[in-house]
């Protein structure tokens, strides 16, 4: 009794003490698709709000896919794990995609699913008393989960809440960071708590790299003739971006940039883009946080280069295919690595090694400044094949320095890289292993930014694969507005392209028409925008792209979404 009477003045039930304890672990947000088995949740916030006491401002997402992917957007730009909150197995199951997305990108959300009552006692508070209580119930509800996150667990009783929500946190935010997934049953969430906080775990320090496997990787990039550098997302802290820039000077080496993040300056003399048809050439490869460093039926570097990697997670061992030539991987921050590398070699910097590297970067950006040139001259063209080009150039253009941009553009990403020019910590893609996170992120991203504009860039496909719906309701209704940015093509061109490239000449390119992947006749996605109170406007060239720009950040400084439907050549 005096262990219940002490959890009831601390918070009044296991609930309270959730809402409590997610705001000390920094919670700003809890993306919310409530059912029957979150009103513990729903009272214990308003019980806080009532109290002015800390807690998660709670957003609801008409789709858990639009939840977790808001969840996505936040961290990107915050670094700061924030709360999901779904029902049962059905919305565990609506997570969908975005499960694989948020492990791909090593995001560490924690996410709440309520699990059916157990007890049919009406004396039990929270007890069974509604029939689709029987029929949710799964054998195993967590199987969803565990092949995406890195740990789950069931909360048994209210007492036990506090330490399980503090580890799921710890576990989330331990490199390699990941999703973790806790299952609340409504009678645990009613019963007392622990009596107060309980101590936050904390995470283990970033790992730094084995010394000598430092100087090991110096040595061969120092004594390197053609030393590459590709990375995907060193740029996801944005510091790294200058240690990177200065060693890549300091040896005058080219940067492949894959872009899930801005991880080396556009305009720079060194950027090689996304193009690893330069791997053909070099006898080193550095490999910084890369997921795909490229894809060998298409580029590689020769079977005699020596390839360096440091990467947090260098093993990759949920990806059970991950078989890249290895020759030393160092598992470590590449945020502490790569000064560390930068310093050992300037320590290997002999007056000869000096002047090769100031020689080399000479030829390399002479070299790269035609191929910058090249897409200079797409971005100018008025053809169909550069119509991706010119619009996304001149969208660059347009857009305002400040603007935050998520990119989903899936066969037409090597546009983006190619034109789109924005800082560090400004521009987040994911990969996409599966599409539509952008326009649910973007309402991530405004919530963790409200004075950024925020735009979504996407394909056609990949709007649609975003529940937009549910996106644009729930931006609408949070005061988070976001302007989509559509590339529309009227097709699944990442569906169609196989097929012509698999049977060339055959009988599906004979017909011409690939009724399995069009998605033609367009609807009207401004249309869609301007039913949730928002607007937009359809662009046919890229000479009306800034004043569609101007319309849509005005809406947004309204409060009010948009969408720019930019129209392609079809297919």
């Amino acid at each position: 009794m005096a262990a219940k009477a002490a959890a009831d003045s601390a918070f009044g039930d296991a609930a309270a003490e959730l809402v409590a304890t997610l705001a000390d672990e920094g919670a700003g947000h809890i993306f919310i698709n409530p059912g029957t088995d979150t009103a513990p949740v729903q009272e214990a916030l308003a019980g806080a709000r009532k109290n002015a006491s800390p807690h998660p401002r709670a957003v609801l997402c008409s789709h858990e896919f639009v939840a977790l992917s808001s969840a996505m957007g936040h961290y990107f730009v915050t670094g700061t794990p924030q709360a999901v909150m779904v029902h049962v197995d059905a919305g565990t199951l609506n997570l969908g995609g975005a499960l694989h997305n948020a492990q791909r990108n090593r995001v560490p959300a924690v996410i709440f699913a309520g699990r059916t009552p157990y007890s049919v006692s009406p004396e039990v508070p929270g007890h069974r008393d509604a029939a689709i209580h029987w029929q949710q119930e799964q054998l195993d509800q967590q199987a969803v989960v565990r092949a995406f996150g890195k740990w789950t667990m069931e909360v048994p009783r209210g007492r036990e809440l506090g330490p399980i929500v503090r580890r799921a946190y710890q576990v989330a935010q331990s490199d390699p960071r990941g999703l973790a997934y806790v299952m609340l049953p409504r009678e645990a969430l009613m019963e007392p708590g622990s009596g107060g906080l309980a101590r936050r775990l904390r995470t283990p320090r970033p790992a730094v790299p084995d010394p000598a496997a430092l100087a090991e990787a110096a040595g061969c990039l120092a004594g390197a003739d053609r030393p590459i550098v590709v990375t995907d997302r060193a740029g996801a802290r944005p510091g790294t971006v200058a240690a990177l820039t200065g060693l890549a000077e300091l040896l005058g080496c080219p940067v492949i940039d894959h872009r899930d993040r801005v991880s080396f300056p556009h305009g720079h003399p060194l950027y090689a883009g996304d193009d690893t048809t330069v791997l053909a050439e070099a006898d080193v490869v550095l490999l910084l946080d890369c997921e795909v460093p490229w894809i060998p039926a298409q580029a590689a570097p020769p079977a005699s280069a020596t390839v360096l990697q440091i990467d947090i997670d260098p093993v990759k061992a949920t990806m059970p295919t991950w078989t890249y030539p290895v020759d030393l991987a160092i598992a470590a921050d590449t945020a502490i690595a790569v000064p560390l590398l930068a310093e050992q070699l300037r320590a290997l910097a002999t007056p000869d090694r000096t002047g090769r590297w100031r020689a080399r970067r000479q030829q390399v950006s002479q070299r790269l400044a035609e191929v910058r040139g090249q897409w200079q001259a797409l971005a100018a063209s008025d053809g169909p094949a550069a119509a991706p080009d010119a619009m996304l150039a001149a969208l660059s253009r347009a857009l305002p320095p400040d603007a935050i941009v998520l990119e989903e553009t899936v066969t037409n990403k090597a546009a983006m890289i190619r034109q789109l020019d924005r800082e560090p910590g400004c521009y987040f893609g994911t990969g996409s292993p599966a599409l539509g996170w952008a326009v649910g992120g973007a309402m991530g991203v405004k919530l963790a930014r409200p004075a950024a504009p925020v735009f979504a860039v996407c394909g056609d496909g990949a709007f649609g694969f975003g529940v937009p719906t549910a996106a644009l309701w729930s931006a609408q209704h949070a005061g988070a507005p976001f302007t989509a940015v559509i590339l529309n093509n009227q097709a699944y061109r990442a569906s169609r392209l196989p097929v012509q490239r698999l049977y060339p000449g055959g009988a599906a390119d004979a017909e011409g028409t690939f009724p399995e992947t069009g998605l033609a006749p367009a609807p009207s996605y401004p249309g869609l925008a301007r039913a949730y109170g928002g607007g937009g406007r359809v662009v046919d060239s890229p000479a009306e792209i800034a004043a569609a720009v101007e319309e849509c950040l005005a809406l947004q400084a309204e409060g009010r979404c948009g969408v720019i439907d930019i129209r392609l050549p079809a297919g």
